[in-house]
């Protein structure tokens, strides 16, 4: 029996190697066709205009978070200077 085995596992290490080398399904190529898969159409109108949102919103936040760094700056500036004076010397 450990004969047969032996000699089952050698023929099947030749054999499934040399299966695998062969083509068993003929699958046609296909070249790249004339038409293409897809059509797109380029023909779409001017861009749309940015929302009034966009156009008018970001500049004022912009703007109101600039003023509110400086004010934070020259508040925190100001507590500074009161805390710590520094007197003349006379």
């Amino acid at each position: 029996m450990k004969r047969f085995v032996a000699i089952l596992m050698l023929f099947m290490a030749v054999a499934l190697p040399a299966q695998a080398l062969t083509p068993s399904v003929d699958v046609p190529t296909q070249l790249a066709q004339e038409e293409p898969a897809v059509v797109i159409d380029d023909s779409e109108g001017a861009p749309e205009d940015d929302a009034w949102t966009f156009r008018f919103l970001v500049p004022t936040l912009l703007v109101m978070t600039l003023a509110l760094v400086v004010g934070l700056f020259a508040w925190y500036q100001l507590g500074f200077n009161r805390k710590y004076r520094v007197r003349d010397a006379e």
